[in-house]
């Protein structure tokens, strides 16, 4: 079966807990057809600091020695270029890296007034989502007019922490103008839209509606990741992304290569 998880951290990355090596040793033994490094330059950082470039040496070296072991898994190179907002300069001298295959655009942390703080590092309450939520969707569609990106990584992403981890009664409903506003950009710029199985099961719902929404739109080019930091979660619940694609509609799953979509069948599941 294709199983393709595009969206995978290591130890180049801050939050990475193994080494691009584990990883894909971990992918192939989960029998994964295509996976891709996409560790993290977030352009300020988990703390608010702005990093003005990214350690590609480091991920050089550990992406060598994982494509040096052989694995029966294809192996791809790229970035999560996280919070481009805050300098589009640097944002832009980091995906000039050569061999870069896809590169992943994200929102992490809330924009300058909010003090640029990564939303894993907010405790939430009922009363600090509308404002957080109001931020970033103000980031996201910033993020999306730059556009010099691949694929657009999880849109629900401060649910995770507002509703899912701190139990918050958040919500991106009222949003929907400025959502589709988000995914019509990305269609006509080419962008891909990723789902995210990370926490898939309390997530899938707001995928089924994104994808729902994105088809009717137009969109087809679709990636999925699990977003993994970790050796047991790479893979994780790619079937079911793949089968609540088919439910809305698609009929193929997005691999990027040398940064240009590849549209691969959906497997029989």
């Amino acid at each position: 079966m294709f199983l393709a998880d595009t969206h995978m951290h290591s130890t180049a990355s801050f939050d990475g807990h193994a080494s691009r090596l584990e990883m894909a040793r971990s992918a192939a033994e989960h029998g994964l057809s295509v996976i891709c490094f996409t560790d993290h330059y977030d352009v300020v950082d988990e703390h608010g600091t702005y990093v003005p470039a990214f350690d590609w040496p480091t991920a050089r070296k550990q992406h060598r020695e994982a494509l040096d072991a052989g694995f029966p898994v294809e192996i791809l190179y790229g970035l999560e270029l996280g919070n481009a907002f805050a300098n589009y300069d640097a944002a832009a001298r980091a995906i000039q890296e050569q061999g870069l295959d896809v590169v992943i655009g994200s929102v992490h942390n809330s924009g300058k007034e909010l003090g640029y703080i990564d939303y894993y590092n907010v405790v939430f309450t009922p009363d600090m989502c509308k404002p957080y939520l109001d931020d970033y969707i103000h980031q996201e569609l910033a993020l999306v007019e730059w556009g010099q990106f691949d694929v657009l990584a999880h849109l629900p992403y401060p649910l995770r922490y507002m509703r899912d981890r701190d139990g918050c009664p958040a919500s991106m409903e009222a949003y929907q103008e400025q959502i589709t506003a988000i995914l019509e950009t990305i269609i006509r710029k080419g962008i891909a839209l990723e789902v995210n199985t990370k926490g898939f099961e309390k997530s899938a719902k707001d995928y089924a509606a994104l994808l729902e929404r994105y088809h009717q739109l137009g969109g087809r080019l679709v990636t999925v990741g699990a977003d993994a930091h970790r050796l047991h979660e790479v893979g994780r619940n790619l079937p079911e992304a793949y089968h609540l694609m088919k439910e809305k509609g698609f009929e193929t799953v997005t691999v990027f290569r040398g940064r240009k979509a590849e549209q691969i069948p959906l497997p029989v599941l």
